[in-house]
């Protein structure tokens, strides 16, 4: 029996050190499980991380449409305005008259002083010979004049 008995014992003393062996094994498990925890307390669940991006892919299409619409709508105004702004320059084009036609209008303006300065010169020059004719008359008047009153002395 006695040597059951230490059998016993020290099958016992095995069985406490497992144990114990056993329970410090369970305790940093058990740490490790609760920093587990801790963790999984600390992140979002699947759920949750779809949801997050849905929204911020969601606000972020809804900001890029907005965006994308002001552009299309200040590219059609900038549209309106160019479209106005050729309609406005081609009209004013159309008013103006083009080189050639300001040239010939020149060159008649030009003919036309031209012409008008050569008639004036020759009135000119017909009143001149006539004043000089006239004038031979006077001389020749006041010559005659001047003798026939030197006479009388």
């Amino acid at each position: 029996l006695g040597d059951s008995a230490d059998k016993h014992a020290q099958e016992l003393q095995e069985l406490k050190e497992a144990h114990a062996k056993m329970a410090s094994a369970h305790g940093k498990h058990a740490k490790d499980l609760e920093g587990l925890k801790a963790l999984h307390a600390h992140h979002a669940t699947m759920g949750e991380r779809i949801d997050y991006l849905e929204k911020m892919l969601g606000d972020s299409a809804d900001k890029h449409f907005q965006e994308l619409q002001a552009l299309k709508a200040a590219h059609t105004k900038h549209a309106d305005a160019l479209s106005k702004q050729g309609k406005d320059a081609g009209a004013a084009l159309a008013q103006h008259a083009s080189v050639a036609e300001r040239i010939a209008y020149l060159e008649q303006l030009l003919g036309d002083s031209a012409d008008r300065h050569a008639a004036e010169l020759e009135a000119l020059k017909t009143a001149h010979e006539l004043h000089s004719k006239e004038l031979s008359v006077f001389k020749d008047a006041h010559g005659r004049l001047l003798a026939e009153s030197k006479d009388f002395r």
